[in-house]
């Protein structure tokens, strides 16, 4: 494994003008001031950027360059900051930009000494492995993925290009498959495999089980927070969104698109379909269709239980006067 120096072009400030050409955005102010990185409104300081949204309080603020809504009203506090960048989205922008200094960071590459690598698995082309990683046999690993310590990748596990795996997460595990002969619980072999698409992100301590018989997939460009459960053959569509602590049961379909919040779950063999949104802790018990907003156990629409929860509340308070 190999020490990565910060690229040239990144191990540098960027001047006002340079960030509001990179983003594509309207510069007002100091062209020539400098900033070195991105952070929070409330914390930024002068050589560091920002940015502001209509809904967001500027109390204190001392960013050193913010990034605006286009043709937006901006508060007084944001017109004596040295600079101000319109832009399409200042959330999107801020990332974008934040992306190009994080590129700065000293970094490792290549495989750690201390990581197992079976010799019957590929890795791609600038693949990262941490210390203490283990990938098992008939493991394919695309160009450019990140293997974090102590990541275990069971055998005929697939990732494609680009992928990040944080630590002690579990990939390829057995499913939780058994059947009551009416003295004991006989394990059903788990002879599946997972595949995980290109550009997925999988947090720490997750675990996503091997098909039974067949496949479990993860989508291109899904993001999985930490601790989230994903049961055997599960299919994920692409760009799905699961939050810290999402549990999936055996056979659970999701569209493309869709968002679980922290702490949601679903019973097994049913669909959650596309753009579908999941508030935190609701329950899938069945189909959803696509695009609906739920909440809930068993979950369905957010209003209709938002509205049940303000009623039973009410009616706790009337008993209690």
């Amino acid at each position: 494994m190999k020490f990565c120096a910060p690229a040239p072009e990144n191990d540098r400030p960027l001047s006002a003008t340079e960030v509001a050409l990179m983003l594509d955005g309207t510069l007002d102010g100091d062209g020539n001031h400098a900033i070195t990185g991105v952070s929070e409104l409330a914390a930024a300081v002068d050589d560091q950027a920002s940015y502001w949204l209509p809904r967001s309080s500027v109390g204190g603020c001392a960013a050193g360059l913010v990034l605006v809504p286009q043709e937006a009203e901006l508060p007084e506090e944001l017109m004596t900051r040295p600079a101000r960048v319109a832009v399409a989205r200042p959330d999107l922008a801020a990332a974008l930009l934040a992306q190009h200094f994080d590129l700065a960071r000293p970094r490792w590459t290549g495989v750690h000494e201390r990581a197992f690598i079976d010799p019957t698995a590929t890795l791609g082309e600038g693949c990262t492995v941490h210390a203490g990683a283990w990938i098992g046999p008939g493991c394919k690993l695309g160009a450019g993925c990140e293997i974090h310590p102590n990541v275990v990748v069971e055998a005929g596990t697939l990732l494609g290009i680009g992928c990040t795996v944080h630590a002690n997460s579990v990939l390829g595990a057995d499913g939780f498959g058994y059947v009551w002969s009416g003295s004991k619980h006989e394990k059903v072999p788990q002879q599946g495999c997972v595949e995980v698409g290109d550009g997925v992100e999988i947090g720490a301590c997750t675990t996503i089980d091997r098909g039974t018989y067949g496949v479990t997939v993860i989508g291109d460009g899904c993001i999985l927070d930490n601790q989230v459960q994903i049961g055997h053959n599960c299919v994920l569509g692409r760009f799905v969104v699961l939050c810290a602590q999402v549990g999936l049961a055996g056979s659970t379909t999701i569209g493309d698109g869709a968002v679980l919040g922290g702490r949601a779950a679903s019973s097994g063999h049913l669909h959650i379909g596309a753009g579908v949104r999941m508030a935190g802790a609701a329950v899938a018990t069945k189909d959803i269709p696509d695009g609906l907003t739920v909440g809930g156990y068993p979950a369905w629409e957010l209003t209709s239980e938002t509205r049940a929860i303000a009623r039973l509340r009410r009616l706790i308070r009337e008993s209690r006067s």
